[in-house]
């Protein structure tokens, strides 16, 4: 058996375990960078030092190291599975190297600048953009808010779910809503119970009017969200990183409360926010200087 006759078999496995957007993502990686090298190859053809070539040639089309380690893990599973049906003995994949890179979120604008993000979403007037825009502020990521159903909000207890199936770290999560954040879902539930003309709505929490489900894209709201406050160009996505990194640097906030809202599996992760000031260097130094120069503690 050949590796794509295997990845037929494996994605149709996987399809239900994983949130849409990581699966599309996962065949995307499989269809660009492995179907047409490796995946013409026997199973037992494939041996460490193919992998380790094939994950070189990645590194040298210079793609991000954090993209190649994201492929190569596809190809991890892929002969994960091939070893669990008998097919192979070892894994070629366990021993391989990958560059070192550094994984840290920077963030570099100013207090002012990051306060100006959080109020100008905070503020946005657009209909239903406003509402997920806000949803995101809350430390969720994109396809988590879009993913949301109303049978996921709980607003007797003002608890929401985010479910294995629709989040990354492929748990079950509960979070607490701000009071703002429960004010504006159950707006929005008030009107669906209105519209669908019953007592308790069913569907997605965010459903676009025109396709009649949930929305794809944001790009072109968020692009007017930062050019109506006169904001720098930042990702959708790097709302997290905004979070993360104002909680942390400037509000002082314990790294495992911050961890949490963000929904990461450990610390270790948030810790990628914490910004390390360049400053911080000189004044050590002087203070070294200092205190041998101080009155009293010159050197002989």
């Amino acid at each position: 058996m050949i590796l794509n006759n295997l990845s037929v078999q494996y994605f149709k496995s996987v399809e239900v375990l994983h949130s849409e957007i990581t699966f599309k993502s996962n065949v995307g990686y499989y269809n660009k960078h492995i179907k047409d090298t490796l995946g013409l190859k026997k199973l037992k053809k494939i041996k460490y030092l193919d992998v380790q070539m094939w994950v070189n040639s990645l590194v040298e089309k210079d793609l991000k190291i954090k993209t190649v380690k994201n492929i190569l893990t596809v190809l991890k599973n892929h002969f994960r599975l091939a070893k669990r049906l008998g097919l192979i003995k070892n894994n070629p994949t366990l021993d391989i190297e990958l560059p070192k890179f550094d994984n840290t979120r920077y963030f570099n604008f100013s207090l002012e600048i990051q306060k100006d993000f959080i109020r100008s979403i905070i503020n946005y007037d657009e209909d239903v953009y406003n509402d997920i825009f806000f949803f995101l502020l809350h430390g969720r990521r994109r396809n988590e808010v879009l993913s949301i159903t109303w049978e996921m909000v709980d607003f007797e207890q003002k608890i929401y779910h985010i479910p294995a199936k629709i989040n990354k770290v492929k748990k079950n999560m509960r979070y607490m809503m701000t009071d703002e954040l429960y004010k504006r879902l159950h707006t929005i539930y008030l009107q669906e119970c209105i519209k669908q003309n019953i007592k308790y709505p069913t569907g997605y929490v965010f459903t676009n009017p025109k396709t009649k489900t949930r929305y794809k894209c944001l790009r072109g709201a968020w692009s007017r969200l930062l050019k109506q406050n006169n904001l720098p160009y930042i990702r959708l996505h790097d709302i997290r990183h905004l979070l993360g990194t104002y909680s942390i640097n400037f509000l002082s906030l314990p790294i495992e409360h911050v961890s949490y809202a963000l929904g990461h599996t450990n610390i270790e992760i948030t810790q990628k926010y914490i910004t390390v000031k360049p400053e911080i260097s000189k004044e050590v130094i002087n203070k070294v200087f200092k205190s041998v120069t101080d009155r009293g503690n010159k050197c002989n």
